[in-house]
């Protein structure tokens, strides 16, 4: 009971978050398959829609498992079993683990200028590496935002940085982001979790406190259940 009692001490201690009250800015393409004369010819795929269809293409093959589909079934957080599930790691702002060892190698300047070009993994990256260098409300402020606009990844970020050597490390806050993940949508933020090692006592905790997340910091949004197939 006395370890129970710590455990909850210190997620009662724990600081409030800042929230984002910002809607995400990513619109769904707009349809382009009109004719010179204002109608679509039937039957015929446009030239707008078969560079769309071009590019999701070439942008969901760096997500793909190598091994081929369904062969991948176990990997990690950024590898795609599926296209459809490489579709849904791209939308929700994840990067392929190529680019995520890139984005690792980078610096403040170079990751903000990533962020500023529209690279949804480059802000995670650039807020992650912001908390831990010092700037810890700052680095907190830019993955509260990104978490807001809908990027999933930002939560694992959110568990980077309060699993980082900094004042404010927090083991049950660090878990209960990844449970949040989960519980919106993403699976497999579960194996990140359980890698955690975290006793009995503390998973009690961290469910309270994902569960306290999902509505005062997700604000109840509905999943988005990552794709088995």
């Amino acid at each position: 009971m006395a370890l129970f009692a710590a455990v909850l001490a210190g997620r009662t201690n724990a600081q409030h978050h800042a929230q984002a009250d910002a809607a995400p800015t990513t619109q769904p393409p707009r349809s382009d398959a009109s004719t010179a004369g204002g109608s679509a010819a039937p039957g015929k795929a446009t030239p707008a829609a078969g560079n769309r269809a071009a590019s999701t293409a070439a942008g969901i093959t760096p997500y793909l498992c190598e091994r081929g589909v369904n062969a991948c079934a176990s990997s990690g957080p950024l590898v795609a079993d599926t296209q459809a599930e490489a579709r849904w790691l791209l939308a929700h702002g994840y990067p392929s683990q190529t680019e995520a060892a890139r984005l690792g190698g980078m610096d403040l300047a170079q990751l903000n200028a990533e962020s500023q070009a529209g690279n949804q993994a480059a802000t995670v990256r650039y807020g992650v590496k912001t908390a831990l260098s010092g700037r810890f409300a700052q680095g907190l402020a830019i993955l509260s935002n990104a978490a807001a606009s809908g990027n999933l990844y930002a939560y694992y970020g959110l568990s980077e940085v309060y699993a980082g050597h900094t004042p404010h490390t927090n083991r049950v806050d660090s878990a209960a982001y990844l449970r949040l993940a989960y519980l919106l949508g993403d699976r497999k933020a579960s194996t990140a979790l359980a890698a955690q090692g975290l006793s009995g006592v503390e998973h009690i905790a961290v469910d309270e406190r994902a569960a306290s997340l999902y509505q005062t910091y997700a604000k109840n949004r509905p999943p988005s259940p990552r794709p088995f197939e």
